[in-house]
């Protein structure tokens, strides 16, 4: 049990997720009008989910995977909300869904009222069986939201296995994000 203690506390075990970097979306300025999300999946190839959650529309996005064997759930959500206030209740529920939930902390919140963002992580954290731990678990969960407006973009991360590269995994997906909302938004 000593080793499990040492573990959870120590930086070799750790699944936070530092070195996100989001101001590649955070940095775009756009105007989200009716048509948005249709920009998006145009550009996208038509490959999206179009949703409709609380009167938004929501395209869920399956991001591509350089390595389809391997067992990486990834996810990009856009919710494109018909007011700013509307948006804001939109980003105030994940936050309350990410960070207060199921083994969730809050990593960064940054910005103002009409844009900010947010990333959230699980920690490392002990498997049991019946309340025994049996594992660590250091399999990284890492949660991104940004509000732009009247639009808020989630982006989902969650590793099966104990991965060294996932920082710049999402990173690239951050990037592919903020190309994808530029392309829509000219």
């Amino acid at each position: 049990m000593g080793l499990v203690v040492v573990c959870l506390s120590s930086p070799a075990c750790s699944s936070k997720p530092d070195g996100v970097d989001v101001k590649p979306i955070t940095s775009l300025q756009f105007i989200a009008g009716p048509d948005f999300l249709a920009k998006i999946q145009r550009h996208y190839d038509g490959k999206t989910y179009d949703q409709s959650w609380h009167g938004a529309g929501v395209l869920v996005i399956p991001l591509p995977s350089p390595d389809p064997d391997n067992r990486i759930f990834r996810s990009l959500n856009v919710y494109r909300e018909a007011s700013l206030l509307k948006a804001q209740a939109t980003y105030a529920e994940q936050k309350v869904d990410f960070t207060h939930s199921d083994d969730w902390n809050l990593y960064v919140e940054q910005g103002t009222a009409a844009e900010r963002s947010f990333i959230s992580y699980k920690g490392t954290r002990l498997d049991t069986n019946h309340g025994i731990p049996i594992a660590v678990d250091t399999k990284p969960e890492i949660f991104i939201a940004v509000l732009k407006q009247n639009v808020v973009i989630t982006i989902s991360y969650t590793a099966y296995v104990s991965r060294s590269d996932y920082i710049q995994t999402i990173n690239n997906d951050v990037r592919f994000v903020a190309d994808l909302l530029s392309k829509a938004a000219s």
